[in-house]
């Protein structure tokens, strides 16, 4: 297993309640992957109330831009990713399809200043991301969630 960091900058979200800021996505028809941080900086002051959380997605919509590893994205430079991941940014033209249970965990209110957000390190072995499945980072709130640095670690 090898492990990856990915980052991109997303754009600001539409005043939308569930509507993606970034999103792993999994397309491998066989093989697991880990998410084992995320991480979202806003790069312009939020609305107070805007904030975000997560919730898993059966398929993955149209992101605005993709950030696709590459062997740099390795720890150990060596390889691409096995399973092809990708790190899908704002703003969605087809949001993802959301899983139908409820999101993972509580969400995060940002503060209403520039560099707020969140790092988000997941004990122990990490979110698991079946094959043809994802990951997504939504607006938990009806406010513009605005653009920012987005970064992964994924082993996969």
């Amino acid at each position: 297993m090898a492990r990856y960091r990915v980052r991109g900058i997303t754009v600001a979200t539409a005043a939308t309640v569930d509507h993606a800021i970034f999103a792993v996505w999994n397309p491998s028809g066989t093989k697991r992957i880990y998410v084992l941080e995320l991480g979202y900086v806003a790069t312009v002051a939020p609305a107070t109330t805007s904030g975000l959380y997560l919730r898993r997605i059966t398929a993955r919509g149209t992101a605005g831009s993709t950030a696709t590893p590459a062997a740099p994205n390795s720890e150990e430079n060596d390889a691409v990713p096995d399973s092809g991941f990708l790190l899908d940014l704002a703003a969605y033209s087809v949001q993802p399809t959301l899983a139908a249970a409820p999101g993972m965990w509580l969400g995060w209110n940002l503060a209403a200043v520039i560099g707020s957000g969140i790092v988000y390190p997941v004990a122990g072995r990490g979110i698991v991301i079946p094959p043809g499945t994802g990951l997504a980072a939504l607006n938990h709130t009806a406010v513009i969630v605005p653009a920012g640095e987005v970064g992964v670690v994924v082993d996969d």
